[in-house]
């Protein structure tokens, strides 16, 4: 009787505990429909008429770091960093004043750089390099980060398809228009 007992309290136990289970994965992705959603908004309102929701991007963004700390195991938490770190880009972009612009491209770098902590098997981790260049050199204008993260990649990932257009990147990196029209002039 005590062994029948026994194993009617275990299988209650386990059964209540893959119920929490599921509860959780539930909220979790909820959780993560909701970010999907907020981004997209932001997103598709950036694309559609270059308005920018600051609110709505920055939550989204506060949102996306913190799921991808609590939840790094979750399949979502790559691409919701990922794309935190895409928003704190084009926020930093449009943003009116210097001091916006500095804080949001500094977001966007610190957001590449925990990515590559968090996950650094993804497929995208190796985007970073790129994504931090993007930053260093179209909004910062400090063309010498922008080379080393370059760099950095094509030393990296010497034979990924990147590779070329990040060597010719190179080349382009803290020209002047005049000095750009001049190359494509003489066919460099």
């Amino acid at each position: 009787m005590m062994r029948e007992l026994f194993a009617i309290v275990v299988v209650v136990v386990l059964l209540a505990a893959c119920g929490s289970k599921n509860n959780v994965d539930k909220s979790v992705q909820s959780e993560a429909d909701s970010m999907l959603a907020a981004y997209h908004y932001s997103d598709s309102l950036y694309a559609a008429c270059g308005r920018i929701d600051t609110a709505a991007f920055g939550t989204f963004i506060d949102r996306a770091e913190a799921f991808a700390e609590s939840h790094a195991q979750d399949t979502l938490a790559p691409d919701m960093l990922y794309r935190a770190g895409v928003g704190s880009m084009i926020l930093a972009k449009s943003a009116k004043s210097p001091e916006f612009r500095a804080r949001y491209a500094k977001r966007a770098l610190a957001i590449f750089n925990r990515f590559q902590e968090l996950f650094p098997a993804h497929e995208q981790a190796r985007l970073c390099y790129w994504q931090r260049a993007i930053v260093y050199d179209d909004i910062l204008g400090d063309w010498r980060s922008a080379e080393s993260e370059y760099r950095d990649f094509i030393i990296r990932f010497p034979n990924d398809s990147l590779t070329p257009v990040f060597q010719q990147y190179l080349t382009l990196l803290g020209k002047s228009e005049s000095e750009l029209e001049s190359m494509l002039l003489d066919g460099h």
